[in-house]
């Protein structure tokens, strides 16, 4: 099995259910509220645990009770975090997640000490990176962390995927020390400034960042499952089609999946990837189906039953 290190984010969500979203200025009553580990880099880390990786975590969290909470979630998911820093002078980060009925959700996020990750810390870090077979990166903490993590990594031989969510600009050295990019729809049309309406548009965009060296681009389709791009062409991998509950977790769940069933030895081959991509549709799926974002990522055995 894969061992993986998850460079990213983590962050106490508080969960608000409610009957719709509310428009500018107007107060909606909530039908419920939960609270949870969460944050992206959290998602993906115990995605990929549960479906039986070795998973260690490059992060930083507060000196407060979330901070606590949050390592404490992940060693209980078997998750190595000697290399989550605790920061005296700053928070640990915090989510607030509002959820419609039908699962669509808008989220806010304060960072805290996400943003307070530091070259220094991934130079410390090495040692995660250098145990590792894949690492995974997002963009809820510093770019030129992630950056100088994914340079790294690359020069140990290391595949590395970046989820590059919230959608930034991605710096080229950045891009050329990615082998596996995977955006949403969203955050494909931010990063090329391309407008994407339909596969035909996804693939001339994709060709854009294939250039800079990355092997596959791999946009998420909500739904409609995902389109993988590579340098001989493209395939679009559907999705099982379900009835949502909440998708906060659908794209970290995704990559978590993707991640675990990665054969190293083969991730070369379109045709592998497209295995292990329709795998991932089918784990997130089972994730949509139930509320929360930890809580609605299901262990290994789930799928097996």
């Amino acid at each position: 099995m894969n061992h993986i290190c998850v460079l990213g984010s983590l962050n106490r969500d508080t969960s608000h259910l409610l009957t719709r979203l509310p428009m500018v200025g107007e107060t909606v009553h909530g039908i419920g509220t939960s609270s949870s580990a969460g944050g992206k880099g959290c998602n993906q880390a115990v995605s990929a645990a549960r479906l039986g990786a070795r998973v260690s975590f490059i992060g930083k969290v507060g000196e407060d009770k979330g901070g606590e909470q949050l390592l404490k979630v992940l060693r209980e998911e078997n998750i190595d975090t000697s290399h989550i820093q605790v920061d005296p002078d700053v928070p640990t980060g915090e989510a607030t997640i509002l959820i419609q009925e039908d699962g669509k959700n808008a989220i806010i996020v304060t960072a805290g000490a996400n943003m307070s990750i530091q070259d220094e810390d991934i130079e410390q870090a090495y040692a995660a990176i250098d145990q590792a077979d894949i690492v995974i990166a997002q963009f809820e903490i510093p770019i030129p962390a992630v950056t100088k993590a994914f340079a790294y990594a690359k020069q140990q031989g290391k595949v590395t995927i970046l989820n590059p969510a919230p959608a930034k600009e991605i710096p080229d050295a950045l891009l050329q020390a990615t082998d596996i990019l995977v955006p949403n729809e969203t955050e494909m049309q931010v990063i090329t400034g391309a407008d994407l309406n339909g596969d035909d548009a996804i693939r001339t965009a994709a060709s854009q960042l294939l250039g800079h060296g990355i092997r596959y681009v791999i946009v998420t389709l909500g739904e409609q499952g995902a389109l993988i791009c590579h340098a001989d062409g493209a395939e679009h991998v559907p999705a099982q089609l379900v009835s949502a509950v909440d998708t906060t977790a659908a794209g970290d769940s995704f990559i978590g999946a993707l991640s675990s069933r990665l054969d190293l030895s083969r991730w070369h081959d379109p045709q592998h990837l497209r295995e292990v991509v329709s795998f991932a549709n089918s784990f997130s799926a089972l994730v949509v189906q139930r509320k929360g974002a930890i809580a609605s990522i299901p262990h290994s055995h789930e799928l097996e039953s």
